[in-house]
C-alpha cells in the first residue's frame, strides 16, 4: 500500500512568510511612531516645564541659570573659556522635579558689556546686574540767601557729582547714595548690592537684545538657512533616533553647539530623514512682552527724573515771579521818591505864597491901597499851595504804605524760594533714593 504525506508547499510557505514579515513591518513601524509619539509628548511636557521654570527663575533671581555642565542638573557659570553659554538644562537649581530634563541640552544669551562701558548695554542674562542708571536731575546748590538787592539771592546752579547725572546708587538700602559711584563704570558703583537690581534690569538687557538680528559672532543663536538668529534661550530635545547616525542623539547643529559656537537649530526645521530633534527657542522680544516691559520701563526711566524735573522748574519759576516782586519794590520805591519831590515841592508853594502876600502887602502899601486885590490872590495861591502840601504828604504816606508792604511781599516769598530749593533738593535726593533700592 502507498502512503502520501501532507504538508505545506513552498510557495505557501514563502507566502506566509511573505505575510509575517509584512505584519512584523507594520507592528515595528507601528511601535516606532507609537514610541515616537509617546517620546515627543514626555519631551514636549518637559520643554514646556522647563520654559515655565526659567521665565519663573528669570522673575525671582533677575537672572536665567547658567547651563549645567552635565546631566546632574546644577548650573555652573564658569567654562575652562570664560562664560559657559551652552551645557544642559539645570533641573535641581530650577527646582524642577524632572531628571529626564536633564537630558535637555541648554543655552543661554550670555554677552557681558565690553570693558568700560556703561552696565546699560549689558545682554549677559545670566548675570544679575544693575543696568539701570536713570536719567536724573542735577541738584541745586547752595542755599540761596535772598538778601535785598536785584538777584542777590540767585537761583542756586545745578550742582552735581558726576556731571548732569548726578550721584548714582549703591544698592545699600542703609546707605543708596554712593559718591564713589561713577554712571560709567560697569558696574557704576563698587559692591553693588542685590537690592539695585529688579527687573527694570532685566528688562533691559532684554530690550537691547531685542535690536540684535543677526547674532554676533560666538553668541547664542538658532541657525535659520545661512542666518544666525539671537535669543533669550533655547531648550533642545533629542528624537527618538540617532537620525543623522553621528552616534549622538542630538542632530544637526544641536549636536555641534559648544560655548565657543553656540548655535542650535531653528525651532522651525521640519524633521527628515536626517533630522528628528525638537527645539524650543525663546527671544528677547517675545521675554520683553511677556513681562510688559515696554509699559514698566518707560515708566522706571522716567518717573523719578519727571517729578525731580517738575520740583525743579517750579523752582526756577518762583525765582523768576520773586525776582519781579523785586521789581515792584523799586518801584513803590520810586513812587516814594515821586511823593518826596511832590510834598518838596508844595512845600515851595507855600513858601513862594507867603512870599506873594508878602509882595502883594508891600505894592497895595506903595500904591495907597490901589493893589489890594493881590493880597486877595497871593492869600488864594497860599491856602492852595498849603492844600497841596496835605495832599502830597498823604501821597507820601501812602507811598510809604506800598514800600513797606512791596518789601514785606518779597521777603516772605523770597523766604518761600529758599524753602523750594530745600524741596527740590529733597525730592532729587528722595528719587535717586527710590532707583537704588528698586523702587
Amino acid at each position: 500500500m502507498k502512503s502520501r504525506m501532507s504538508g505545506f508547499t513552498l510557495v505557501e510557505i514563502s507566502v506566509a512568510l511573505l505575510a509575517l514579515g509584512i505584519v512584523l513591518l507594520g507592528a515595528t513601524v507601528f511601535w516606532q511612531q507609537s514610541a515616537g509619539v509617546r517620546v515627543a509628548a514626555v519631551q514636549q511636557d518637559a520643554q514646556d516645564q522647563a520654559r515655565q521654570s526659567l521665565v519663573g527663575y528669570l522673575y525671582a533671581h533677575h537672572r536665567l541659570p547658567c547651563p549645567a555642565p552635565d546631566a546632574n542638573g546644577r548650573e555652573n557659570c564658569a567654562s575652562g573659556a570664560g562664560l559657559r553659554q551652552v551645557g544642559y538644562v539645570p533641573w535641581i537649581t530650577l527646582g524642577l522635579p524632572r531628571p529626564e530634563a536633564g537630558r535637555l541640552r541648554y543655552g543661554v544669551y550670555r554677552e557681558a558689556s565690553a570693558t568700560g562701558a556703561s552696565t546699560a548695554t549689558d545682554r549677559d542674562l545670566a548675570s544679575a546686574r544693575d543696568r539701570m542708571n536713570p536719567l536724573r536731575v542735577a541738584t541745586p546748590n547752595p542755599r540761596p540767601t535772598n538778601n535785598i538787592a536785584p538777584n542777590a539771592g540767585s537761583p542756586p546752579l545745578p550742582v552735581a557729582s558726576a556731571g548732569l547725572l548726578g550721584p548714582t546708587q549703591s544698592g545699600n538700602p542703609a546707605s543708596p547714595l554712593n559718591a564713589a559711584c561713577n554712571a560709567a563704570n560697569s558696574p557704576p558703583c563698587p559692591g553693588t548690592g542685590p537690592a539695585a537690581v529688579n527687573m527694570v534690569d532685566v528688562c533691559l538687557a532684554l530690550n537691547t537684545g531685542s535690536a540684535l538680528g543677526v547674532a554676533p559672532a560666538g553668541q547664542l543663536a538658532v541657525r535659520t538657512g545661512a542666518t544666525s538668529r539671537a535669543v533669550a534661550f533655547v531648550v533642545a530635545a533629542p528624537g527618538l533616533l540617532d537620525a543623522d547616525g553621528d552616534g549622538q542623539g542630538f542632530d544637526g547643529a544641536n549636536a555641534l553647539a559648544t560655548n565657543a559656537n553656540p548655535t542650535f537649530e531653528a525651532s522651525s526645521l521640519s524633521a527628515t530623514h536626517l533630522y528628528d530633534d525638537k527645539v524650543l527657542a525663546v527671544s528677547h522680544a517675545e521675554l520683553f512682552s511677556e513681562f510688559n516691559c515696554a509699559t514698566g520701563l518707560a515708566a522706571a526711566e522716567h518717573s523719578h527724573f519727571n517729578t525731580a524735573t517738575g520740583a525743579f522748574v517750579l523752582e526756577r519759576a518762583l525765582y523768576d515771579y520773586r525776582d519781579q516782586l523785586w521789581v515792584k519794590v523799586k518801584l513803590a520805591q520810586a513812587d516814594r521818591l515821586s511823593a518826596i519831590a511832590s510834598v518838596t515841592g508844595a512845600i515851595a508853594g507855600v513858601a513862594d505864597g507867603a512870599q506873594a502876600i508878602i509882595a502883594a502887602t508891600a505894592d497895595t502899601v506903595l500904591s495907597v491901597g490901589a493893589r489890594s486885590f493881590q493880597i486877595g490872590l497871593a492869600v488864594v495861591g497860599t491856602v492852595a499851595a498849603a492844600l497841596g502840601t496835605a495832599a502830597a504828604a498823604a501821597g507820601l504816606v501812602l507811598a510809604e504804605i506800598q514800600v513797606d508792604e512791596s518789601i514785606q511781599t518779597h521777603d516772605d516769598f523770597a523766604a518761600r524760594t529758599t524753602a523750594i530749593t530745600d524741596l527740590s533738593i529733597s525730592i532729587n535726593h528722595n528719587a535717586l533714593v527710590a532707583d537704588a533700592i528698586g523702587f
